[in-house]
């Protein structure tokens, strides 16, 4: 099996897409497959049995399909409701994150005036067909959680036959740190600095604990350093903001703090969530998304738009004891060699239904 791995949109960010596209072309090599890695917005030269797309267009997968490439996608869809209001029913927490978001962004918009206004609407239909049309272009699209899969079929329509890949940790890199002993009141909370990932709320939530110290760990987002100098603002003594951290440092961080603590306004799992549950963290985490799909009740849940809920949760957390069958669930069914076998799964479905490629390029 020959596969291209394919990012263009959000390449330069540092995030859990980059470390999914990494991780799992590790761990499919040492399956047997080869793996090329690819960044830019033009499919390269070469021949390769499946091409595996991360956050592309749909001109981009047209690309692959001119040349007769089979596609699968990795969706790291966070919900309609995340960009738009939803009609239709009650009010869900899912839809009242949508609004909350796309509200700050048109307000914002039409202070500015008009042509802003039309400009942001505009391109926020254009986003969200060009992603049905890739999405639907696909041969597979390959969710983390169920619930991914199904919003992608209810919000945008899209019928393109899913398989569920796991998100995933390397267990040998984290779990060792479970028995560790960690000072009480620890907090830890690691994720790229920006507002959807919620840290302003998690500083103002734990303000005037005298007991308790918060330590921010991720790089800033290169579109919003506004916001993390809000977040070095809002710092008061008992907050340690650290960025530059490698990956393999951060089984340390985990291992030295007791609880760990992700506010984001949306998650499709949260990396870190499963790395400090295996590093034996207490967790704390989003009620939006599916984090619910891998870490069940053995997790807290926070309203991110609370900083009162985040709080709450996170004490109850520090008093709760780290769980031992969370991290066996993590270290055995979400490693990234389940998330290759799954991944290779798809690819050698896809293949066979496709048969021989043919192409101009093929020929």
């Amino acid at each position: 099996m020959r596969v291209l791995m394919w990012i263009n949109s959000g390449s330069e960010i540092p995030g859990g897409h980059r470390v999914q596209l990494q991780q799992t072309a590790r761990a499919l090599r040492a399956l047997g497959v080869e793996v090329d890695e690819h960044d830019g917005p033009f499919l390269p030269d070469g021949d390769w049995d499946i091409v595996h797309g991360f956050q592309l267009s749909a001109g981009e997968v047209a690309q692959a399909r001119q040349q007769g490439f089979p596609v699968a996608m990795s969706t790291i869809y966070v919900g309609l409701a995340y960009g738009t209001a939803a009609g239709g029913g009650g009010p869900t927490l899912r839809d009242g994150a949508g609004r909350t978001y796309r509200g700050m962004r048109y307000l914002r918009a039409s202070l500015r005036g008009r042509e802003p206004l039309t400009r942001l609407a505009t391109l926020e239909m254009e986003d969200q067909l060009d992603r049905m049309r890739a999405w639907s272009m696909a041969d597979v699209l390959l969710p983390n959680a169920e619930g991914e899969a199904r919003h992608i079929r209810d919000d945008l329509g899209v019928l393109t036959q899913t398989s569920i890949v796991p998100n995933a940790i390397d267990a040998r890199l984290f779990a060792p740190g479970f028995d560790r002993p960690r000072l009480a009141g620890t907090v830890l909370s690691v994720g790229r600095i920006e507002p959807h990932k919620g840290q302003l709320a998690v500083i103002e939530a734990l303000r005037g604990l005298p007991d308790v110290t918060l330590t921010i760990v991720g790089p800033t987002h290169p579109h919003h350093r506004e916001y993390a100098n809000l977040c070095r603002t809002a710092a008061t003594d008992n907050v340690t903001l650290l960025s530059g951290v490698e990956h393999n440092e951060l089984p340390d961080l985990y291992a030295r703090h007791h609880t760990h603590v992700l506010a984001s306004w949306y998650e499709t799992t949260g990396l870190v969530s499963l790395e400090a549950a295996a590093s034996g963290c207490t967790i704390v985490t989003t009620d939006r998304g599916h984090a619910r799909e891998y870490l069940g009740d053995d997790a807290r849940y926070c309203d991110p738009a609370d900083p009162a809920t985040i709080r709450q949760t996170t004490l109850a957390a520090l008093g709760d004891s780290a769980s031992a069958s969370l991290r066996d669930r993590v270290t055995s069914q979400f490693t990234w060699e389940d998330t290759a076998r799954a991944t290779l799964a798809a690819y050698e479905r896809v293949v066979a239904l496709r048969g021989p490629r043919t192409s101009a390029a093929a020929d």
